[in-house]
């Protein structure tokens, strides 16, 4: 699961941010799954649920702490799929524009 990489990382981030006498209350990771964020932000599961492996858990654990923020954001906005799709040339350097490549 490509979300419990990211809390991961978002952790390691706010650890390093911490050495550094730097206050970073919750890292923002970005989302275009509304499926997953509906799971991460709802502490209630349904039956169908249930074979939700520790991965979630520890990212839900995460998210009700604070220690990082799940934000929705559309598809054709996500900056990171300029590394990992094959974009249209438009989007791609819209994209590009956004992460601060010129």
């Amino acid at each position: 699961m490509s979300g419990a990489s990211a809390v991961k990382e978002a952790l390691w981030f706010r650890h390093l941010s911490r050495v550094f006498k730097l206050n970073v209350p919750s890292v923002p990771i970005k989302c275009d799954n509304q499926a997953a964020l509906k799971m991460i932000n709802n502490p209630i599961t349904s039956g169908r649920a249930k074979h939700i492996d520790v991965q979630h858990h520890f990212i839900r654990e995460r998210a009700a702490r604070g220690e990082v923020l799940f934000q929705y954001v559309k598809s054709v906005e996500m900056v990171a799929d300029t590394l990992t799709k094959a974009l249209p040339l438009p989007q791609f350097n819209k994209c590009k524009y956004e992460m601060g490549l010129r």
